[in-house]
């Protein structure tokens, strides 16, 4: 099987990817666990977690009742029947910045990858970059020599709060991990263009792939799945070139979405897809993706 997005982007991890995962949104507290062949699901869980207790941010405190969150994910662990000491932990898209540059010569040096990454985002997000936690990966290697790279940033303050809320359970976060690029885990992108939706209750993302690769991500926060695709439809065709997307894969959070998806068929004259497996309820997705799920 080909390397997942989360071997692609995320810089270094431990050699084994935690075989339980909890993602943390702002009405949930979400608990997936796979076996150790990662080939079946063993136990899931969705709970529900008090209003205004996490909230994505870049720049603000993002579990602003440190205690309920606590609690409520104590209990959903204990329900799913958690039995490890290490989990990956899935974070709101809000909390990470997720970008693209082009680097004309791309050094062997990740020191000097690193240096160069946060110079070209110095200017670019809300928060102190030099302190930032940072991952990337290099796409491909354009015909001119240069290299496309997705990066993802977040203050460290950010990931901090995350990683100390299963410190006080006695869980090490073994990894940290984006909401959709969990969720892409489970994504293999067809030869033809296609587009990647993901409803959340946090904000609604959009992600662009074009033979194969990742070409472009937005989020965007209160809107309609239509309105998050439209724009990014006309970046596609005026800023990449695209001619027609082949495949629009949707993943929501809300199992009735049925007016949402009626309209982006009609509007995008696209049949809107479920991401597999379809056997399994969208909103258990990233934290599968998390754990690196590879069958059902």
């Amino acid at each position: 099987m080909s390397k997942t997005l989360i071997d692609r982007i995320v810089e270094a991890v431990q050699a084994q990817v935690p075989l339980w995962a909890c993602e943390l949104t702002s009405r949930h507290v979400i608990v997936a666990g796979v076996s150790k062949r990662r080939n079946r699901v063993k136990a899931r869980l969705a709970g529900q977690l008090r209003a205004h207790s996490v909230r994505g941010s870049l720049t603000d405190t993002n579990i602003a009742d440190k205690e309920a969150t606590r609690a409520a994910v104590s209990e959903a662990l204990n329900e799913a029947g958690f039995d490890g000491s290490e989990i990956a932990v899935i974070v709101p898209d809000d909390a990470v910045r997720i970008g693209f540059i082009t680097v004309e010569k791309l050094s062997k040096d990740p020191e000097e990858q690193q240096t160069f990454i946060r110079w070209k985002f110095k200017k670019t997000v809300p928060f102190d970059v030099e302190s930032a936690q940072i991952a990337f990966r290099a796409l491909g290697t354009k015909t001119d020599g240069s290299t496309d790279m997705l990066v993802t940033l977040s203050p460290r303050a950010v990931i901090q709060e995350y990683e100390n809320l299963f410190d006080s359970l006695d869980i090490h976060a073994g990894l940290v991990i984006p909401s959709t690029l969990a969720a892409l885990n489970l994504f293999t992108p067809p030869p033809a263009d296609s587009l990647f939706l993901k409803v959340a209750p946090d904000c609604t993302t959009t992600t662009i792939f074009q033979h194969g690769r990742m070409q472009f991500y937005r989020r965007l926060v209160g809107v309609s799945p239509y309105e998050a695709a439209y724009p990014t439809v006309m970046y596609y065709q005026d800023k990449l070139g695209g001619k027609a997307f082949g495949q629009l894969v949707v993943c929501s959070y809300d199992s009735d979405i049925r007016t949402s998806i009626e309209e982006l068929q009609v509007k995008l004259n696209l049949l809107p897809e479920r991401l597999e497996p379809k056997a399994i309820e969208d909103i258990f997705k990233p934290a599968l993706g998390g754990v690196h799920c590879e069958a059902i």
